[in-house]
């Protein structure tokens, strides 16, 4: 059935009830190989962000219409401690992907996360029962702990759906249409919305505010958007000669994962991403974009490199050092990390295009842009790069750039481990313990309770 965003028209009337509250929610929007960590941070004093945050010299400057949704705390280390200073299986690519959503060590043998992450601990809390959060990856995804940030429990890594039409196909639910209705869809490439047309039909016809009927066109646009992109991508199957059907058919659908296709399946994934969490489908949300040591060759939006993401964060021309310096490599990160805020960007303003009665979708969310790693030519676990857009209904101080590490030097380890933003963040959407009171501690390394300066 096809999910439809909140109408408030639609919603029961009852004089005696206040508004119903939006669901809060979560989204890891996280990218790898660390960043360029001396244009990263607003180059302003901590306090209040101002216009002067995101001058042109900062990668984060394309966030600056969203000021005062951001908070942007610094000097978090990651817990399990990198460089073999907890005790922890794998390197620190491993434990920059594996540990960032568990704050687990990696198990020897498999390598995988010794726990459950906080995404998949936040579907079992808060969605219905037996709906795992939704996790999805752009690009080429390695078979090990560097392409899997989400966990469902010890070793049980959750390998992100880097297709985005299965994805769709799953969150629209045409996986349980019958066999004929989704012959016509997948090869004849008729619309979802051709499926459901008499039930939208209807909705148009009922007493709807402007609001909701401009919300719920704005919704089916989107999802005709997303069905004509990815057919001029080539991800739905086309009519084509037999032979050459069968010879598709033999292939592996994989070649998603090209370089050539990472803005345009990233776009498409968070526009999946976007509709899910309008929706209500799920609470929490991941979006993996490469795996960690490794990344694509950027050759799009200007830039034209020729060493693939790992290979530019160690600034040389072999991923193990061996090879000579790639002249410029700084300004390459630059522009890779300004990209990524780019697309950062893209995904707010789909959320905040949702509205919830008065606030939009992003206003209750926490959309949390995250690194395995700071600076990835040493592969540091220190100062890691973290910004949080939305309140998450309120729960949030946003507008603020906030030191959390009582250290003078935010390169540092000593407090404000980075499994207290994932035990903030678990108590922002409203999370409980057993007992019923809040969550304490999340993960098995670090410190108990919150980052309680990033609380409104």
């Amino acid at each position: 059935m096809l999910g439809l965003p909140f109408l408030e028209s639609l919603r029961a009337r009852d004089a005696k009830a206040g508004p119903e509250a939006a669901p809060r929610r979560f989204i890891a929007f996280f990218m790898c190989n660390g960043v360029n960590m001396d244009r990263f941070f607003p180059s302003t004093r901590y306090g209040a962000l101002t216009d002067a945050s995101f001058g042109a010299n900062r990668a984060i400057a394309p966030l600056a219409s969203y000021r005062d949704k951001l908070l942007i705390p610094r000097g978090i280390h990651m817990a399990p401690r990198g460089f073999g200073w907890d005790p922890s299986a794998g390197d620190d690519h491993a434990k920059g992907v594996g540990c960032k959503l568990t704050a687990q060590p990696l198990v020897q043998g498999s390598q995988y996360a010794a726990g459950i992450s906080l995404d998949q601990f936040i579907a079992n809390k808060l969605n219905p029962p037996g709906t795992p959060a939704l996790t999805l990856m752009v690009g080429a995804r390695v078979p090990n702990v560097r392409g899997h940030i989400s966990y469902s429990g010890s070793e049980q890594p959750v390998s992100g759906e880097n297709n985005p039409w299965l994805a769709y196909q799953d969150l629209i639910g045409v996986t349980n249409v019958e066999d004929e209705a989704l012959e016509r869809l997948t090869k004849r490439r008729q619309s979802v919305l051709d499926l459901v047309g008499a039930e939208y039909e209807g909705l148009l016809k009922k007493k709807l505010s402007k609001a909701d009927r401009d919300k719920l066109e704005m919704h089916f646009q989107t999802v005709r958007d997303l069905e004509v992109g990815m057919g001029n991508a080539g991800l739905i199957p086309r009519e084509l000669p037999p032979t050459r059907a069968a010879e598709i058919e033999a292939v592996d659908p994989a070649t998603v994962s090209f370089d050539a296709e990472f803005k345009t399946i990233g776009r498409m994934q968070m526009d999946i991403l976007a509709l899910a969490i309008a929706t209500r489908a799920t609470r929490s949300a991941t979006l993996q974009w490469g795996s960690g040591a490794y990344g694509p060759i950027f050759k799009w939006d200007g830039m034209n490199h020729e060493y693939n993401h790992h290979k530019l964060s160690h600034g040389n021309t072999k991923d193990d050092d061996s090879g000579s310096v790639v002249d410029g490599y700084e300004e390459m990160l630059f522009d890779i990390d300004r990209w990524f805020i780019g697309e950062y960007v893209y995904l707010l303003d789909r959320l905040a295009g949702y509205d919830e009665g008065g606030t939009s979708v992003l206003d209750n969310s926490a959309v949390v842009f995250m690194n395995e790693l700071s600076n990835g030519k040493i592969h540091d676990f220190r100062d890691l790069p973290y910004i949080i857009a939305g309140s998450c209904g309120g729960y949030f101080k946003t507008g603020q750039y906030i030191k959390v590490t009582r250290q003078q030097n935010t390169l540092q380890d000593e407090d404000a481990p980075h499994n207290k933003l994932l035990t903030t963040l678990a108590n922002a959407v409203g999370c409980t313990a057993e007992g019923g009171g809040p969550i304490e501690n999340f993960g098995a390394f670090g410190e108990p309770g919150e980052f309680d300066e990033l609380k409104a």
